[in-house]
């Protein structure tokens, strides 16, 4: 008895310190030099141009964007903490890359008070930007919504890009499942977001990749409602 509450012990302290490991990975991948570094220059200009008013926005976004990701406090945050969160970051986006991409947003209010790891979707929508949009033909379209389905949160994470192979869909989904090392086929965003779901909430849980009818991906997070 003493042996098997000693082992648990020890499997409960290991999966704290994954989560803390994982948490403090993630921090320090929101702190890109590039990103700040070209924010600023963008900024810079709207101010050299007169666009004065459209660079205060710029900084406002700026600085609630870098609030929320660096933050210490929880690990989880409302989803509508989220996606202030994401608003801000494709704001900035949008005014660096002009008409290449517009956006939609469309959470249902009552998912909104629903807990969420913090920082969950914006590698989602990095990864949308830099990989689908550059895919696209014309102007290209990114789009978040959520909704509930049974006891669960499903958010969306799509955009219009050319999307990919069923054998690549299946080799993504393939590792997403079995919580293997993702990185070296997504990334190490995608795979870190991935196993933060699922050392929170379970393995039954996390992200699941599909191909969007008319082209480009929907990446799915499903989470269990928290409030």
């Amino acid at each position: 008895m003493m042996l098997r509450i000693k082992n648990l012990l020890m499997q409960v302290k290991d999966e704290q310190e994954k989560k803390r490991l994982a948490e403090l990975a993630v921090l320090q991948s929101q702190i890109k030099p590039h990103f700040l570094y070209n924010t600023l220059f963008s900024i810079k200009q709207l101010c050299e141009m007169g666009e004065n008013k459209d660079a205060s926005k710029m900084v406002s976004a700026l600085s609630s964007f870098y609030r929320i990701s660096i933050n210490k406090g929880s690990e989880i945050i409302p989803i509508s903490l989220e996606i202030e969160h994401i608003r801000n970051y494709l704001y900035i986006q949008q005014m660096r890359y002009g008409e290449d991409f517009i956006y939609e947003v469309d959470i249902e209010d009552d998912v909104m008070p629903c807990n969420i790891v913090k920082l969950t979707l914006q590698p989602l929508v990095e990864n949308a930007i830099y990989h689908g949009m550059k895919q696209s033909r014309g102007q290209g379209l990114i789009r978040i919504w959520g909704h509930f389905v049974n006891q669960e949160v499903r958010l969306y994470v799509e955009d219009s890009g050319n999307g990919m192979s069923e054998e690549e869909l299946k080799a993504i989904n393939l590792c997403l499942n079995e919580e293997a090392d993702c990185d070296s086929v997504l990334g190490f965003g995608i795979g870190n977001v991935n196993k933060r779901l699922k050392l929170n909430y379970g393995p039954s849980y996390g992200l699941m990749y599909e191909n969007r009818l008319g082209g480009g991906i929907i990446v799915t997070v499903k989470i269990p409602v928290y409030r």
